[in-house]
């Protein structure tokens, strides 16, 4: 059976910024980060609404912005505060999305770099924007830059930034920017910034100010078939692909081969179903079913069980290492190789389905659920960075059973979402008995080995003794 085509969708970092100290600090309906001189005078601020911060999930964020992706506009206001005449010769400000892999510069992959120009010299005379003012009321005389080529006294300059929420990905083909990223044990961080540059000439270097930002996705997955929200709704158990072929993807039978009691050789035939349309909220979890047959009652009753039959959510984190360090002209890195880091994130915990209506003494029938915690971060594909999730299922564990070969059986890719889609939110049954989850693992891997999925056996019902 072809692999089916997914539908796209769409820890904090808080490090220390290269140019200048960044303090956070609320003032009305905005949080303003000031930049200070030698003498700690703030000469020049910029000021975000507040309604882009807070954090989902429930969750501090030490008072860094928040954008949400679909959430509007970024706005606020540079201020400028300037106490002698000063040479300015452009002011902007841009988003800049980076996937760092280093200490240093060279170590980063800049995937987004919007920017918004807010004055420049050429546009000629900017005390439009000056909100200076002396003690009678009266506006101040800003000093004319057409004519000195400095500017002094107050400024505010309004900005509204729209973020784009597609980046290129592989093949050119538009993907969502990923969200912001940051674990202890991975190689690469994934980082936004909100950059004020004041470019002062030719004499003097660029002032820069780097406000840390966290990005957070918005994604859905489709609603779930009308019996699966119906079952959700009454608080009831979910029907099996049996009942409701049309809420399920069942895939190709893999045979699982190995030998039992160290006595005689056993096929197991395992045919695996995911609810539809394999993409899960995270806080959730994946339902799944699996079909298993055997001619051997014996190798039924041992393995056919809840507690040797192994289904894991594994996530792969990919990467350029060291990207940027090999930049050429054309935008592409010959010194940057792509990495993988793979772990565990999920096991699906399992119980017999005694509606699954098998009349046949050599099939059993097990449904589960894999869960999802609520810190998993959503599917994305950049071409510097991604994260992507695949349902694996293992060979059968058990002391009483040795696979002919210990490598995977199946392994199928779904989508990790943020929010729930249309429809009743799932109820698992995981709330009534206590599921245990896989804490993640790291495993660095280069690269993936082609030979790791088994071929299904030409015939399930051979006993070999």
């Amino acid at each position: 059976m072809q692999e089916p085509t997914l539908p796209r969708y769409s820890t904090i970092p808080r490090g220390p910024p290269r140019y200048s100290a960044v303090i956070s600090s609320q003032v009305h309906d905005f949080s303003s980060f000031p930049l200070k001189n030698s003498k700690g005078f703030t000469w020049a601020s910029v000021n975000l609404q507040k309604e882009y911060r807070g954090a989902p999930h429930g969750t501090s964020t030490n008072e860094v912005p928040i954008i949400v992706e679909g959430a509007g506009p970024v706005t606020g206001s540079v201020n400028l505060d300037l106490q002698s005449p000063e040479t300015v010769q452009a002011i902007s400000i841009a988003v800049r999305g980076r996937a760092i892999t280093g200490a240093n510069e060279g170590g980063s992959f800049t995937f987004l770099n919007h920017t918004v120009s807010l004055w420049a010299k050429e546009q000629g005379d900017p005390r439009a924007y000056s909100i200076d003012r002396v003690s009678d009321g009266s506006v101040n005389n800003a000093t004319n830059p057409s004519k000195s080529g400095k500017l002094c006294g107050k400024y505010k300059f309004p900005f509204s930034i729209t973020l784009p929420t597609q980046n290129d990905g592989p093949g050119n083909s538009p993907h969502s920017l990923p969200e912001t990223f940051q674990e202890r044990l991975s190689g690469v961080r994934v980082r936004y910034e909100l950059v004020l540059k004041i470019a002062r000439g030719r004499l003097k270097p660029d002032t820069k100010l780097q406000i840390p930002v966290v990005y957070r996705r918005r994604t859905a997955p489709e609603p779930a078939s009308e019996l699966r929200q119906f079952a959700y709704q009454e608080n009831t158990v979910a029907p099996g692909p049996a009942l409701d072929p049309n809420g399920w993807l069942t895939f190709s039978s893999v045979d699982c081969i190995g030998r039992l009691l160290n006595s005689r050789t056993v096929i197991l035939r395992c045919t695996l179903s995911l609810a539809k349309l394999l993409a899960y909220t995270r806080g959730s979890f994946i339902p799944c079913h699996l079909r298993i047959e055997c001619i051997d009652d014996q190798a039924l009753d041992l393995l056919a069980s809840p507690r040797t039959t192994t289904l894991r959510l594994s996530r792969r984190v990919k990467y350029l290492f060291d990207a940027g360090q090999g930049m050429q002209h054309n935008g592409k890195s010959t010194a940057s190789k792509l990495k993988f880091e793979i772990s565990d994130v999920g096991q699906a915990t399992w119980s017999h389905d005694n509606d699954a209506n098998e009349d046949d003494s050599r099939v059993r029938c097990l449904t589960g659920e894999i869960p999802l915690s609520k810190e998993l971060p959503p599917s994305s594909d950049i071409s510097s960075f991604g994260i992507e999730y695949t349902v694996v299922l293992h060979p059968f564990e058990s002391v009483t059973f040795a696979p002919e070969r210990a490598v995977p059986l199946q392994a199928h890719k779904v989508e990790v979402t943020t929010d729930f889609g249309q429809g009743p939110a799932p109820q698992a049954a995981s709330r009534r008995a206590r599921v245990s989850l896989i804490e993640p693992s790291w495993t660095p891997l280069a690269r993936e080995d082609a030979n790791a999925i088994a071929a299904s056996h030409s015939n399930p019902f051979q006993l070999v003794t």
